[in-house]
């Protein structure tokens, strides 16, 4: 099962991962990452209705992405939607499909 992390790191700086439910329709996303504020904003209700668990999580996904291409420098990149977006079901995929050792 996946799962959505309140923040990670990237490059030494703390990505908050916030629900904002006002904001994002507000906005009229359901997602949004910030580098500069090294924030990524998701919800799970657009408009008063209940979002699909695998919307919300390929969201977060997405918006992760954003974040990491525009750490990086790569703004270009990040504009790139399609991208993006295939990027994003890639990684996705495979942590959810990865095996590990046992130690």
């Amino acid at each position: 099962m996946d799962s959505i992390p309140k923040k990670f790191k990237l490059f030494g700086t703390t990505v908050n991962v916030v629900f904002d439910n006002k904001r994002m329709d507000e906005e009229s996303t359901i997602g949004l990452s910030e580098w500069k504020k090294s924030l990524i904003t998701l919800c799970n209700k657009s408009n008063g209705e209940e979002i699909n668990e695998d919307v919300i999580i390929d969201t977060y996904y997405h918006e992760k992405v954003h974040t990491i291409l525009d750490s990086m420098g790569e703004v270009k990149l990040s504009g790139n939607e399609k991208f993006v977006e295939v990027f994003s079901k890639l990684l996705r995929q495979s942590d959810n499909t990865a095996e590990f050792y046992q130690r």
